[in-house]
């Protein structure tokens, strides 16, 4: 017989969308739903709660009715709650936010080089739990636009001056690569990070940081640990000679850790400080020191280390210098390379050079001024919408400190300054910024210099610092 043909599912009717303003819809009569409404979702929670409860775990605080299960924010991290009998447990011992004893590097800003204000310091004691990185209020209130067009003119020229006088000669560019790097080209879409690392572990090798594999290789900013990673690649150790410090203020996750352990028996030695470099005594760190108590040297470097990190990263290492060669360590470091970046963030109390900004004629302000101009030389041209955009790529932070307007092409910009005419400004500061970075380095016996180490196609933040002890 033919089989009769199938009815045709009637179309399931789409559930109205609740719009912000609408009436919320009934609680849902489903058993063990949450009760609780998400307003930005137009829809109740799908957690389930106990028989008992209207509302789940996580939304018990907001039962007002519910008195023996009642759960309150955390103290130590609100964006989480816990139950309000069990309080005192959950921060004494099971709280992930709660304070840790501060580990025996710790010691509160030894890398500034001045006091820092106490609206810093209360910013500081939230930073490790900011899911977003909000900008820091005493760089809001630097509006260029506000000043004065003397006033900002004034800034201007003393930049030119200062970049003139310093920098009489051009910047070398100089884009070198690394063959253990560009192994991976073919494994990877966007080659933009692989560039930059190519280019920094070409540098290190053409400065001698890569000679010695005993060294101690410590990483700034370090993340997920992926420069680390191919630099233990580059220099080629299979037997756990090498030493990795990777120094961070936050937690990543898919560290790369176990993989710069290495696979042979003797394994390299690894240590993860969790920490802001303000804070870190570079000294006192267990694994510069071999099993004989004696001083691994130290190669330093970085990727990526927005604004005051690299001036906290510079002190702390010079700061590390003058304790080594007290006690006659002579040359303690034996490398340093950063990936200069994020200039706008940088911080008058954390510039390790101040007296050099004051024989310059930047006093406080002035160098405040001249951080948040050296974004005119990141922040891109509007696009089609009107929306500034960075010519980047995607650099972090580009123009976090940044402000509208700045990336107007005509000169109605309250600069009287077009955008071709901005950027060079900016560079000029950065360069400023960065050459006072570079006379520290020499104060302290070392020869240094500033390189573009990849094209302003790949990166505009293409500056790198790199400084070697001088043996002269």
């Amino acid at each position: 017989m033919p089989k009769e043909p199938h009815a045709k599912p009637s179309k399931v009717a789409k559930k109205k969308k609740i719009r912000p303003g609408d009436p919320i819809p009934p609680p849902p009569d489903k058993p063990g739903q949450c009760h609780f409404w998400i307003p930005y979702k137009g829809k109740y929670c799908s957690l389930l709660a106990k028989k008992t409860n209207k509302y789940c775990g996580e939304h018990l605080s907001h039962d007002l009715d519910s008195t023996s299960n009642r759960r309150i924010p955390c103290p130590y991290d609100p964006s989480h709650t816990v139950y309000e009998k069990v309080l005192e447990e959950h921060l004494k011992s099971r709280c992930n936010a709660r304070p840790r004893a501060p580990e025996q590097y710790h010691a509160l800003n030894v890398n500034c080089s001045l006091p820092l204000s106490t609206e810093e310091l209360e910013f500081q004691k939230t930073i490790y739990s900011h899911k977003n990185m909000h900008p820091q209020p005493w760089l809001v209130r630097v509006q260029l636009s506000e000043l004065a067009k003397e006033d900002l003119d004034t800034i201007i020229d003393k930049t030119q001056k200062t970049y003139h006088q310093e920098l009489p000669s051009p910047i070398q560019t100089m884009v070198l690569k690394n063959d253990t790097a560009e192994s991976k080209r073919e494994q990877v879409k966007r080659t933009k990070h692989l560039d930059q690392q190519s280019s920094l572990l070409g540098h290190m090798e053409r400065c001698g940081m890569l000679d010695d594999k005993s060294a101690c290789f410590i990483e700034f900013g370090a993340g997920k640990g992926e420069t680390s990673h191919y630099l233990k690649n580059a220099l080629g150790e299979v037997n756990g000679e090498a030493t990795y410090v990777l120094v961070d203020r936050k937690l990543v996750r898919n560290k790369v850790d176990n993989a710069l352990l290495g696979h042979s028996e003797k394994k390299s030695t690894v240590q993860r400080i969790t920490i802001d470099i303000k804070d870190l005594e570079l000294s006192r760190v267990q694994a510069l020191s071999d099993d004989k108590g004696q001083r691994k040297p130290v190669v330093a470097f970085s990727k990526h280390l927005c604004g005051s990190a690299t001036d906290i990263t510079l002190k702390c290492l010079m700061n590390y210098v003058e304790k080594e060669r007290a006690n006659g360590n002579k040359t303690p470091i034996s490398g340093i390379i950063i990936a200069l970046c994020c200039h706008q963030l940088c911080r008058y109390e954390m510039y390790p050079n101040t007296p050099y900004l004051t024989t310059s004629g930047f006093e406080k302000i002035d160098f405040a001024r001249l951080c948040k101009m050296s974004s005119w030389a990141i922040c891109g041209l509007p696009d089609k919408n009107g929306e500034n955009s960075t010519q980047d790529g995607g650099d972090d932070h580009a123009c976090i400190a940044g402000e509208e307007g700045d990336a107007d092409a005509s000169t109605n910009h309250y600069s009287g300054r077009d955008h071709q005419e901005r950027e060079d400004i900016g560079f000029q500061c950065k360069r400023v910024i960065d050459i006072g970075r570079v006379r520290y380095l020499e104060e302290h016996g070392f020869k240094a210099e500033l390189v573009y180490y990849v094209d302003r196609s790949t990166s505009l933040e293409n500056c790198a610092l790199i400084a070697v002890p001088d043996t002269q």
